[in-house]
């Protein structure tokens, strides 16, 4: 099932009558790689350090102005909306979000009730986030452990805050990473 509906910039599509063509989403960018062509060699060697390209996705758009308003006038509304960076949520990914920008121009095709559009959405970085949670917890002279459990598919990076409430000097602290 492809896109039903999205917001951008916390405005859904719905607001200016977008409906989507049910397309196919990408499942994960490219990998990025360094090519060397090696004389005398078949093919060529592939480096990667396991990092990923941008993921860029294109979406094919119909709306139709509501009455009182041309095609023209709400394809500008809808080119104002899409114009910055901004959180891109589809409504088939709950809980999901990109930071994403459109990119290249909005080429419009229209006729005197409805216009349509390809969008292309760039994602960077090109995975989709879930909301930022905070793990607390206290750890004694005597010492202890805190758990964080990520759900995601891809190395994701985190920020650890450690504050000393205490009076005593922290030593020996070790902060570690299981991959199951």
């Amino acid at each position: 099932m492809g896109v039903v509906g999205f917001t951008y910039g916390g405005v859904h599509s719905s607001v200016f009558g977008i409906v989507c063509d049910p397309t196919p989403r990408v499942i994960f960018p490219e990998k990025r790689r360094a090519i060397t062509d090696i004389a005398g060699r078949s093919g060529h060697y592939a480096q990667t350090d396991g990092t990923y390209l941008v993921r860029q996705e294109s979406i094919h758009r119909y709306f139709k102005p509501p009455i009182g308003k041309t095609v023209p006038e709400l394809a500008r509304e809808i080119a104002a909306w899409l114009a910055a960076d901004a959180r891109l949520e589809f409504d088939n990914e709950l809980g999901k979000y990109y930071d994403a920008y459109v990119s290249g121009a909005l080429p419009q095709e229209q006729n005197l009730r409805y216009g349509e559009f390809d969008i292309t959405f760039t994602y960077t970085p090109p995975f989709a986030y879930t909301e930022m949670k905070e793990v607390r917890g206290t750890i004694s002279a005597s010492g202890g452990v805190i758990e964080n459990e990520t759900e995601g598919t891809v190395d994701t990076p985190c920020r650890i805050i450690i504050q000393n409430t205490g009076r005593t000097i922290i030593r020996n602290f070790r902060i570690s990473r299981r991959l199951e």
